[in-house]
């Protein structure tokens, strides 16, 4: 039975394979649970992934982390920074939301948490989940790695909206929702907050393969990296500047890229 303290080890060696190295700001999505094989409580599991990730970034690195609440999106449930916790964004997500030091963006729906050098800059996005000002265009600006544990990539890369709204998808408008907080005195205010959506009134689909054609050109240009851990645990890293440009040269050559096919009912054709 492996130790935690040895665990951590093999991780630390792990990341390094897949890219990460000191100083770096990572992104960091997924699952896990196949750690489970090690008999290590869970507990002790998420503080040890993280222990990892500090390990080989260092002192200047960052760490970020998705704690969306989708589950709120029209609903009067107030969000609280502090104390709503993210939605099915995984167990590594969570812990990282509730690290003392973390930073968590201001945004009901789609919000990001921080640890790090460069955290601090989630306190002052856009109310915009994507697009200019947001967590995301930050990520890219630092060069950010992105890194996808227990599952592919291509099931986990939000950046792909940040692309369509820097790309002016048709089939996506900006849609304002009026939401209430909480703020810091603990009084509830209705307050307006920005997401990219796909109109209702279409016969829009997703790529049945969604965003596999974007990691198959990523691997044809060695850009990304991937290990399997002893448990069974498969690690993916990438740099999020190089999916961005990848991505971008598709919705350039074919602006649907993104769908199955074109939608042939469009509301935003005049």
């Amino acid at each position: 039975m492996i130790t935690p303290q040895e665990l951590q080890l093999e991780l630390t060696e792990d990341l390094k394979k897949i890219g990460l190295s000191r100083g770096e700001t990572c992104y960091v999505a997924g699952n896990i649970s196949a750690l489970a094989r090690t008999r290590i409580k869970k507990n002790v599991l998420l503080p040890t992934f993280l222990a990892s990730l500090k390990g080989v970034i260092g002192p200047l690195g960052s760490i970020f982390s998705p704690s969306a609440s989708m589950n709120l999106c029209n609903t009067d449930i107030p969000y609280d920074i502090a104390n709503t916790p993210s939605h099915e964004m995984g167990a590594f997500a969570e812990h990282i939301r509730l690290a003392p030091e973390s930073i968590r963006s201001f945004h009901p729906f789609w919000s990001i948490s921080g640890l790090g050098k460069n955290a601090g800059i989630l306190e002052r996005v856009s109310r915009h989940s994507y697009g200019a000002g947001s967590p995301w265009s930050n990520f890219l600006d630092f060069d950010a790695r992105q890194i996808n544990i227990g599952f592919h990539p291509s099931k986990a890369v939000t950046l792909i909206h940040h692309v369509e709204v820097t790309a002016a998808v048709p089939y996506r408008y900006t849609k304002e929702f009026t939401h209430p907080i909480v703020k810091e005195d603990g009084s509830i205010a209705a307050e307006p907050f920005y997401m990219s959506v796909m109109y209702r009134d279409s016969d829009i689909q997703k790529r049945i393969a969604l965003n596999e054609h974007y990691f198959a050109e990523m691997e044809k240009r060695n850009l990304l990296q991937s290990y399997i851990h002893s448990s069974g645990l498969p690690i993916w890293g990438f740099k999020m500047r190089d999916f961005y440009n990848v991505a971008m040269s598709f919705f350039v050559d074919d602006i649907y890229n993104y769908l199955e096919r074109p939608p042939s009912n469009r509301p935003y054709n005049s």
